[in-house]
């Protein structure tokens, strides 16, 4: 049977990554009827089976696909080309090579757009046509927003009122800055690199990245992005490798933050054949040059972040502010795992909730200045869901029918004593190891690994008594505009 021609609807879309533009029949039914590559000419569709023709943009430009080659078993996504009223997101699955030479077509998925994109937030309109009143508006509210996640955190009494001492600072020396500009005289900036330190599991990398939608806010990044390394992204094995490495590192983080988490491992190896030193030099340089284009955060245990950047005159001047993340109380960890469980849209039987407090108490007085904080808490919700899930499907509870609906979603977001009676911390997940607890993810795990491999290793106090690290505010820097 012959498809009609008025249940065939045309399209030409573009692919959104490489630019190749494709013709597509599709069938009222979302199925596929023909598809073809075009030349940038865009002839007349209704290739059967797919034909291959030169790419969607002029050949030698960057992104443009080989003229002889389909995505072959990838997936793409396009957007409606040529005029098209329907404002539609096309997802399009390639079938493998000989499949397609078979003759297989693609499959197609199409989900429609809102019509409005820049109301929807899908779009945005560009800055250049904005008034600068609407700027003003749109960054203190994004700045707003940042704050009011900041604020909520539990705990971190004291990073908060940093923070907000130091967003004070700059936001003042922003305003005074732009008038002592306007009448063309030199401005101090201050300097916006940071030293996070406190042990795992406190909330630095959440800071890390609400600070720089504030930062983008107030205008002194270009783009509210964290890019996240550890020594291992930084430092390669041979001479002159760690320099790139680094560097390429740095360019991906450039208009945001680079946070280097651990940074202290930079340092810990006294061998010659160390290139940690070298990564250093390549960051101290980066937050010299790159003063309107990067921020760099610096984190760790503090005894070990102390020593790491006296150890460097270079990050020593460059590094005014230091934010201590204090460990979290057992009323803090609690309100953490409520918040957990509310999010992944879990509740816990009061009984169950008093047994899980009880083991992340336990947890704490065995593991002492090794505690994970909130990633053992995670750790804790992590098994209760998984004790959960096993309860139910061998009392039978997840079979198709064997509960009422009501009765079912009620078991499925509920964790009851049983699941939460078993549960060890200081197990697999979080087991102490030489030093090191409450490694959550498996890149965690490595890290601690190739820590406690290092006899160099300093172990991970909390500060001594008495010995407190530098902090200060923003310190200004003698040349114009903002320092970094």
């Amino acid at each position: 049977m012959v498809d009609k021609k008025e249940d065939v609807k045309r399209h030409v879309v573009m692919d959104i990554d490489s630019g190749a533009v494709y013709g597509l029949a599709l069938k009222e039914d979302g199925t596929v009827f023909g598809m073809q590559k075009f030349d940038r000419d865009l002839p007349t569709i209704f290739g059967l089976p797919p034909k291959q023709k030169g790419p969607g943009m002029p050949p030698g430009m960057p992104g443009a696909p080989d003229e002889d080659e389909l995505p072959y078993g990838k997936t793409v996504y396009a957007v409606d080309l040529a005029g098209s009223e329907d404002r539609n997101l096309y997802t399009i699955v390639f079938p493998d090579k000989e499949e397609v030479e078979a003759g297989q077509l693609p499959h197609v998925g199409v989900k429609s757009l809102p019509a409005n994109l820049v109301k929807a937030g899908l779009a945005a309109w560009p800055d250049s046509l904005k008034s600068a009143v609407e700027k003003d508006h749109e960054n203190e509210e994004a700045l707003n927003a940042a704050m009011k996640n900041i604020l909520e955190l539990v705990g971190l009494d004291n990073v908060k009122k940093d923070l907000k001492q130091n967003i004070a600072m700059a936001r003042f020396i922003r305003a005074k800055s732009e008038v002592l500009e306007a009448k063309g005289s030199e401005n101090t900036g201050p300097s916006l690199h940071l030293v996070f330190t406190g042990n795992p599991g406190t909330g630095k990398t959440t800071v890390a990245r609400e600070y720089a939608k504030v930062l983008h806010a107030l205008g002194f990044i270009k783009k509210p992005k964290v890019h996240e390394v550890t020594r291992r992204d930084l430092v390669a094995g041979y001479v002159g490798q760690t320099a790139l490495k680094t560097r390429e590192q740095i360019d991906k983080a450039k208009g945001g933050i680079l946070f280097v988490d651990e940074a202290y491992a930079l340092t810990i190896s006294n061998a010659g054949n160390d290139f940690g030193k070298e990564a250093i030099a390549e960051l101290v340089a980066a937050m010299e040059n790159m003063r309107d284009d990067l921020v760099v955060i610096v984190a760790g245990y503090p005894e070990p972040m102390k020593k790491f950047i006296d150890a460097n005159e270079g990050l020593k001047s460059r590094f005014q502010t230091y934010l201590t993340f204090d460990d979290y109380n057992i009323d803090e960890l609690s309100q953490i795992m409520d918040f957990m469980l509310e999010t992944r849209g879990y509740t816990m039987e009061d009984d169950a909730k008093k047994h899980a407090v009880s083991i992340i108490k336990s947890e704490m007085g065995n593991a002492k200045e090794h505690f994970g904080n909130g990633r053992e808490v995670r750790n804790l919700v992590d098994k209760a869901e998984k004790h959960m899930a096993f309860r139910l499907d061998q009392t039978g509870m997840l079979k198709k029918g064997a509960l009422p609906e009501d009765e079912l979603k009620k078991a499925l977001t509920t964790i009851t004593l049983e699941d939460v009676k078993s549960i060890k911390l200081s197990g697999v997940d979080s087991k102490i190891s030489k030093g090191v607890i409450g490694f959550m993810e498996e890149d965690d795990k490595e890290k601690a690994k190739k820590a406690n491999d290092n006899k160099s290793t300093p172990p991970a106090p909390i500060v001594p008594e008495g010995d407190t690290l530098k902090t200060g505010g923003f310190q200004p820097r003698s040349h114009k505009g903002f320092g970094r």
